[in-house]
């Protein structure tokens, strides 16, 4: 009996034996597969810590190769100073001229190269050749005295440096070596130093020596290891290392591979794009073997263990599901009276499989009509549009099925191409796709929405802390920093309690995005700025003043107008809604002076297109100063063919002007010469120039003043009198009034603390 009963409940077609044998089936699959995964990853693994290497490397190399860039940038914005090179050519004759105060400013100079510590400049030495000095961040002392105590190499004695030519470079690297600074008493390491010269255009004779760290520049941007590294110049000559003693410079590959292997090391290669140097890390073979068979026996050892585990469990719970149906299946039998059936291969799958066949039907039928409804809900969000609801209705609708109380954070995207792409609805598609994917997540609830073409609103219920939201936008702005064509303004509202109406939180974004700044960048904005500048729409003022601008036809001073400006706006820190604005004025103005000067020929250019401004898309001021300048143009064109018919009188009081300035002239001088009463030449000029005399005169003369105040060596005083103001402060009067700042403020400027006007723009 006892022998029937355990044949019965262990029988090859039972449960017990079938849940068995699918067990043990599925882990030798389980276990062949991963067995397979493991030999063919193997390779792979290798392989991908080969290829790790490499991007060790190359980031190595993109760090070394910015640095140069940015090293050569900045030397090329100090040498490209009208100052430096006055100073310059002072200090090659200064045993001449014995100018001993250039020094100092020559040596301030520099020191926003060595002083900088991103730049790793231990000294900038300047090498007068002729004169053998040098003067660097201690100042002044002899060639031999520099490079004989101060900074001396046995590998770049004194001599080395008298010999050194440029050519047609303009900036050279030579390798780096041990530099010691020797005195009477003592002698002290300056550790390995990589000179870097530079011609000092355009004096022959004078030369910049820049002493990079080459050890700082590794820490910075090498990898945290011990390896080996190289970097070696066009023709193969070893610049740095990190490998101390004798060094023998690793070979270059001859296919041209990026990395090879060589007895127990791998030799990795990259060759920077900006300076042509090849940069090489050599990583232990022995290290990528030691880390393949740990990885090797870790395996093993995991598909061992998960093999008798997964044997174990099988066993254990095949008989706890053995046990409980072979009971509810005695009791079957017993209550129907009859045996089991014969036909089934297994009798307990084909009792409950019946049911679990409907129960799986119905959950079928469920999943799919909930897919179908969440399906209809996105399509929804995203077509209400399309089906003409209005944005104010639908989130009336969203305010009604939302829980009480419920906090939410708003975001309101609104994307900016400088290239329009030729598909732009896709491309904007896609990027609400990778937002949504970004900033949404399971563990809350959104909705989006798109009120524009060009814009997205999501809506995040139970957000979190706001802090979570922006870390997530980072990453966005991060990922499109790469993207040259377009870039995000993105609002980011506080975390409502649920009390503030959607439709307000979408008007209080609206107006977050006016607070973007005129840039071609991912811009993320919280909360309204505190230098926020009060835009002006072409006030009656400067309308007046561009209206009698246009009708004098001279060019220089209207775009000295627009010039000035538009550095205003850059000056408050402006927004781009201010350029815009300011724009637009300027267009109403041109257009009225269009309408009162007759010039109907030209005055549809001036009119914004029906689907918006031109400028609409401009993210830089130079793109508003080259449209404003190319608008204006026609209109200049069209008032000075108005008045091309200038009399001889008017030329002559112009070429007299211009010529005698300086002078002490007025109105009766000029008619004078000309036979001719004072008020009949005031009026003719007046009728022909459309511009006072006198003011004329006054305009001529600080713009001269204004060419001269660059030249620090003149005094305000001396320049007031070369242009013809016998009293200084009406000349301070007048150049404020043309200007807008003072002439002492102008020079300030200029000479570096506003890069608008440094760049030569007034």
């Amino acid at each position: 009996m006892m022998k029937g009963l355990l044949t019965s409940k262990f029988a090859l077609n039972g449960l017990f034996a079938k849940l068995m044998l699918s067990f043990l089936s599925v882990i030798l699959i389980l276990a062949s597969f991963n067995l397979f995964s493991h030999l063919y990853l193997s390779n792979k693994v290798y392989q991908e810590m080969v290829r790790q290497n490499e991007l060790g490397l190359a980031q190595t190399v993109e760090g070394y190769e910015n640095h140069f860039r940015l090293t050569q940038n900045m030397i090329l914005a100090l040498t490209q100073s009208d100052t430096w090179t006055a100073n310059l050519g002072i200090l090659s004759h200064i045993k001449e001229n014995r100018r001993y105060d250039v020094p100092a400013e020559v040596k301030s100079d520099l020191s926003t190269l060595y002083a900088n510590p991103f730049l790793h400049i231990d000294n900038f030495i300047l090498y007068f050749k002729q004169e053998d000095y040098v003067l660097e961040k201690e100042g002044l002392s002899s060639a031999s005295d520099m490079f004989g105590k101060y900074y001396y190499s046995k590998e770049y004695p004194p001599d080395y440096w008298k010999t050194q030519t440029m050519n047609n470079q303009f900036l050279k690297v030579m390798p780096a070596a041990a530099f010691t600074e020797n005195t009477v008493h003592s002698s002290r390491s300056l550790g390995q130093l990589m000179p870097v010269m530079m011609k000092a255009i355009p004096y022959e004779d004078v030369y910049g020596i820049v002493m990079l760290n080459p050890q700082r520049m590794q820490d910075t941007y090498g990898d945290a290891g011990n390896n080996p590294f190289y970097i070696l110049d066009n023709e193969g000559r070893l610049l740095f290392t990190t490998v101390e003693g004798n060094v023998q410079n690793p070979r270059l590959p001859a296919d041209g591979g990026r990395y090879e292997r060589i007895g127990d090391q791998y030799y990795f290669y990259e060759k920077g794009k900006q300076t042509g140097f090849t940069y090489v890390q050599v990583t232990q073979a022995a290290v990528i073997g030691a880390e393949i068979r740990g990885m090797q026996l870790l395996l093993a050892l995991l598909l061992g263990a998960a093999v008798l585990i997964s044997v174990l469990s099988s066993l254990f719970f095949s008989l706890r599901l053995n046990q409980p149906l072979q009971r509810l299946i005695a009791a079957l039998d017993r209550d129907s009276g009859s045996g089991p059936d014969k036909l089934s291969s297994v009798k307990e799958f084909a009792m409950i499989g019946d049911r679990l066949s409907s129960i799986l039907e119905n959950n079928r039928y469920i999943q799919s009509d909930l897919a179908q409804k969440n399906s209809l809900i996105r399509q929804y969000a995203y077509t209400h549009k399309v089906k003409n609801i209005p944005l104010s209705s639908y989130l009336a609708e969203l305010e009604d099925v939302r829980q009480p109380e419920q906090p939410y954070v708003s975001i309101l995207f609104k994307v900016g191409f400088k290239s329009l792409p030729d598909e732009f609805g896709q491309h904007t598609l896609l990027l609400w796709k990778l937002i949504q994917s970004l900033i949404s997540s399971s563990q809350n609830n959104s909705v989006a929405l798109q009120p524009e073409q060009d814009q997205l609103l999501l809506l995040m219920f139970d957000p979190g802390p706001q802090s979570g939201i922006l870390q997530a936008l980072d990453t966005l702005k991060e990922l499109l920093a790469t993207e040259e064509s377009l870039y995000l303004t993105i609002a980011v509202s506080p975390v409502y309690s649920g009390e503030i109406p959607f439709t307000d939180a979408y008007s209080n974004l609206s107006i977050l995005l006016k607070e973007r700044r005129l840039n071609g960048e991912t811009q993320i904005i919280v909360e309204p700025r505190a230098s926020s500048s009060n835009a002006f729409h072409v006030k009656v003022t400067y309308g007046e003043e561009l209206h009698n601008l246009l009708q004098s036809g001279n060019e220089e001073a209207v775009f000295a107008w627009v010039d000035r400006q538009l550095e205003q706006l850059q000056h408050k820190d402006a927004a781009a809604e201010d350029f815009r604005t300011f724009a637009l004025g300027a267009v109403e103005q041109i257009g009225k002076t269009v309408m009162k000067l007759n010039l109907s020929p030209i005055g549809s250019d001036l009119h914004p297109s029906p689907l918006g401004e031109p400028f609409a898309g401009f993210h830089s001021v130079q793109q508003y100063r080259q449209w404003l300048r190319g608008l204006v143009q026609p209109v200049l064109a069209a008032v000075r063919s108005q008045s091309e018919t200038r009399d001889p009188v008017i030329s002559f009081v112009l070429d007299y002007l211009d010529h005698h300035y300086g002078e002490d002239i007025n109105l009766n001088i000029v008619a004078d010469k000309l036979n001719l009463t004072p008020g009949y030449l005031s009026s003719i000029f007046k009728e022909k120039t459309n511009i006072n005399f006198s003011e004329y005169l006054n305009n001529l003369r600080v713009e001269r003043a204004k060419e001269l105040l660059v030249n620090v060596d003149l005094r305000i005083q001396d320049i007031a009198m070369q242009v013809g103001y016998q009293n200084a402060n009406s000349f301070i009067r007048m150049f404020k009034r043309r200007y807008g700042l003072t002439p002492g403020e102008y020079r300030k400027r200029h000479a570096g603390d506003d890069p608008f006007l440094s760049s030569g723009h007034g």
